[in-house]
């Protein structure tokens, strides 16, 4: 699976990407059994791609619908445990293969995996929680329904920025919303508005915009990665501000680039190295 060969590599290549991460509450996280992470969703794909990378177990990961129209993108976000939703703008003929999505889902928490949903819906590079949508109560809402032990987890990510290079990032995961305060689950309306109510308290209440000023000295690895690593981080960085100018993936697209640019640059300093006889 293409997920198993990216995710340590990814990770490996973060650490050049992200000058600092903190992370709080991960022991929220169960070893093991069925777990929704209901997660805020200011920075496009690179969200999942940070969530991905930071926890052992595997996650499958609900994404905008429509990335998967052609068929090689969808067979490789398939590879990456990514699964379709379509939102109204996309068209309504499209929202009807949500409820596919939603089986899956269902199915997957009988396998006791993590999925993972962004419960504002959209995305964009806000410093505030957007209105959550209804999908995530409606997931939840059916899993208890099915009598599935199912942990739903808060999870809050802040950025210092979203527009340049060397990031430093707030990661919390929050305690799983309790099943007991809520209504009934065939109470429809009464219970996804008290869900999202609890929900929204709690990713309130774990967003961090406190960041700290990091001199080059109190992050050693970023910066020797950075410095070996400038001519394909600068190309990098280049291209991905060309090609999302005025759009959310900056660091989505980043990224992506890291993923082929890196062992290229790598190839071409081996090759320098031997010609001139260095090694």
């Amino acid at each position: 699976m293409l997920y198993y060969i990216l995710r340590p590599y990814v990770t490996f290549l973060l650490k050049f990407f992200i000058k600092r991460i903190k992370i709080t509450g991960i022991e929220n996280i169960p070893k093991t059994g069925a777990v929704m992470l209901a997660s805020t969703h200011a920075n496009s794909f690179f969200d999942a791609v940070l969530l991905c990378c930071t926890l052992d177990r595997r996650v499958w990961s609900l994404a905008r619908g429509d990335v998967f129209k052609k068929n090689l993108a969808k067979k490789a976000l398939s590879s990456l445990f990514m699964m379709p939703v379509h939102r109204l703008s996309e068209g309504k003929e499209h929202l009807g293969n949500n409820d596919d999505t939603f089986k899956k889902c269902i199915e997957l928490f009988k396998q006791g995996e993590i999925v993972l949903i962004f419960s504002e819906g959209l995305c964009t590079n806000q410093t505030k929680l957007l209105p959550l949508k209804k999908g995530t109560g409606r997931l939840a809402q059916q899993a208890w329904l099915d009598g599935l032990d199912l942990k739903v987890i808060p999870v809050a990510i802040t950025y210092n920025n979203f527009k340049s290079f060397g990031k430093i990032i707030n990661l919390s995961f929050g305690e799983a919303i309790p099943k007991a305060e809520l209504p009934n689950p065939t109470e429809d309306g009464v219970f996804l508005r008290r869900f999202n109510e609890i929900l929204s308290e709690k990713l309130n209440q774990s967003l961090n915009w406190n960041f700290p000023k990091l001199s080059p000295l109190q992050t050693p690895f970023f910066t020797l990665g950075y410095i070996l690593h400038f001519p394909a981080i600068g190309l990098a960085t280049f291209i991905s501000k060309k090609l999302t100018k005025g759009t959310v993936f900056f660091d989505s697209i980043t990224i992506g680039l890291m993923i082929v640019l890196i062992p290229l640059y790598w190839l071409i300093v081996f090759f320098v190295v031997r010609t001139f006889g260095l090694l």
